[in-house]
């Protein structure tokens, strides 16, 4: 236990002649430099030191494929709802990306064999229509039109005429899944030249995002310059005692490509560098 500072300044007024337990008590109550510090005798220590995580806890965070899941999007995109999904598309401007029919949902555009069958019955509309145009022809030269006839000519024009509009409603230059038409100009996107090309150049996209790291632990012995494996210059960095968990403190500077380290004090064992990425 130590002895409170204004009893050992009591001792030591002038004129006072110190016994020897007095001078045993006076250096008890300080920490000479060759004996540790007790974590329990640093105030606050225990809990500062609780926000950290030990080097193994943080290298099984660094391999833990689920780590984040709750607000990162994992490698194979399972964690990702229909709501994550969509938002990806706001955010990158495909929204109005083409998609065709697969095993588990329905596209918003026509397939081929739909376009064909269209055009099909577009042809087979018009070769009736010719057809019954030569018919009319031959009704109209001739001598013995009746009233009904000529209504059901009518009704017949009227009925052909819906049918060749609807089918010309369906934009067939533009139905075809091998082809791909951007409605604006995206940055990083090169032109793809049909449908799969196009959905490969935005999954690449997605899977850099999702891949790109965001800390990362270095050991050194002493002041070092070493790469930046985080490539941008707004990061965090923190010094601590890897055998004792001690905050060291440090001069750093980061730039895009490596990151600068210089230790203001002695230092006895390894130290571990945290590098945290931030917004900018």
């Amino acid at each position: 236990m130590s002895t409170p500072l204004h009893i050992i300044f009591s001792w030591f007024e002038t004129g006072d002649f110190p016994t020897e337990t007095q001078f045993k008590e006076t250096f008890s109550s300080f920490h000479h430099k060759d004996s540790l510090i007790p974590m329990e005798s640093i105030e606050g220590f225990e809990e500062i030191f609780q926000l950290f995580a030990s080097a193994e806890a943080f290298q099984a965070h660094l391999t833990d494929p689920r780590a984040h899941s709750g607000y990162l999007a994992l490698l194979n995109a399972s964690n990702l709802t229909t709501t994550h999904v969509n938002d990806w598309k706001s955010k990158l401007g495909i929204s109005n990306v083409a998609t065709v029919d697969s095993s588990d949902q329905s596209g918003n555009v026509y397939t081929k064999i739909q376009v064909n069958g269209f055009v099909d019955e577009l042809k087979d509309a018009d070769k009736n229509l010719a057809s019954e145009i030569g018919n009319i022809k031959k009704i109209l030269l001739s001598n013995d039109l009746s009233l009904d006839e000529l209504q059901e000519i009518v009704d017949f024009i009227k009925k052909s005429r819906a049918d060749i509009e609807a089918l010309k409603a369906i934009p067939v230059g533009e139905s075809r899944e091998d082809k791909v038409k951007l409605i604006f100009d995206y940055d990083g996107l090169s032109s793809p030249k049909n449908q799969q090309e196009f959905n490969k150049q935005i999954y690449d996209r997605v899977l850099l995002i999702s891949q790109t790291p965001t800390s990362a632990v270095v050991q050194v012995t002493g002041s070092t310059v070493f790469p930046n494996t985080l490539e941008t210059e707004n990061v965090i960095i923190q010094a601590r005692d890897s055998v004792t968990g001690k905050k060291i403190n440090i001069d750093d500077y980061a730039t895009n490509q490596t990151i600068e380290v210089n230790m203001l004090g002695d230092t006895v064992n390894p130290i571990n560098i945290l590098i945290l990425k931030v917004k900018p």
